[in-house]
């Protein structure tokens, strides 16, 4: 292992490690980010157990109150390195005040977590839902993620070709490669980045956007940090990294990007406009 990967693992492990029992704290602002044309639905949050065949896990799990048989398409959502999936609840919460159905798995949160079956368990929680969830649309999902959650996306969206898009935040190299996921992905994919991320630099998710065939889009946030996508660090944040913007304007802009990226490829809604501060290509 290279001093730089050494140095990267340190940094990752000192700023997404959760001591057990510690929850995650609320970001600021507190209601979900979406822009003034989208309608806010009321959501519950909840901790669920996930049965797929004879693999179990955790997650939490958001969705519109009420009674919608059918109307909300599904979303899962992987979590990063060593964190617990509730240090996105704002995230998780923003999309299902859209009209989703969103499962982010809690598992593979050790030290030695197992890429593949992440991205298995991403495709078990949008099964999952389609069979337990009355309010699930059940042929419309999609999978995201940040940072090791985001690579396992890219894996679950090449093995399952049935997903309408894949979309995700800082996505890290992952074993199996991500990169080389992405090359057999025929699905619209979104890439998130933040210009200085300093863990999972944006030139390694570029190589991803780059394998990638045709359509897909690149969004850079300027200013922003691999931190900046989680609604928390631990041990004062400890080894992580800063940008120049806000964790609630980071998370504000994310939010915005996924919902109207989903908005556009699972209800057929118009592209959202480019939030202020991004930059973008596509091809």
């Amino acid at each position: 292992m290279s001093l730089r990967t050494r140095a990267t693992v340190v940094a990752l492990l000192a700023a997404v490690a959760t001591p057990a029992g510690t929850a995650a704290a609320s970001p600021t602002p507190a209601r979900p980010a979406t822009s003034a044309s989208v309608a806010v639905l009321p959501v519950t949050i909840s901790t669920v157990s996930v049965r797929v065949g004879d693999r179990s896990f955790n997650a939490r799990l958001a969705q519109p109150t009420g009674s919608a048989p059918g109307a909300y398409p599904v979303i899962a959502f992987g979590h990063g390195f060593l964190q617990g999936a509730g240090r996105y609840d704002s995230t998780v919460r923003a999309l299902a005040a859209r009209g989703y159905v969103v499962v982010a798995p809690d598992s593979e949160t050790g030290f030695f977590p197992k890429h593949g079956r992440f991205a298995d368990d991403l495709w078990g929680a949008v099964t999952w839902a389609r069979s337990t969830q009355p309010n699930a649309s059940p042929t419309l999902d999609a999978v995201s993620g940040h940072s090791m959650g985001g690579g396992a996306a890219l894996l679950a969206a090449d093995r399952h070709p049935e997903l309408e898009t894949v979309a995700t935040l800082a996505a890290a190299e992952t074993n199996p490669s991500a990169t080389t996921a992405s090359a057999g992905i025929t699905a619209p994919a979104l890439f998130v980045v933040g210009s200085v991320d300093g863990v999972v630099a944006p030139s390694t998710t570029r190589r991803m956007y780059d394998a990638k065939p045709a359509p897909a889009r690149w969004a850079s946030i300027t200013g922003g940090y691999h931190c900046g996508f989680a609604d928390s660090t631990s041990y004062f944040g400890l080894g992580c990294d800063s940008g120049t913007i806000s964790r609630a304007t980071q998370l504000s802009v994310s939010q915005n990007l996924l919902g109207g990226w989903f908005d556009q490829q699972l209800k057929g809604a118009p592209a959202a406009p480019v939030p202020s501060g991004v930059v973008t290509e596509q091809k």
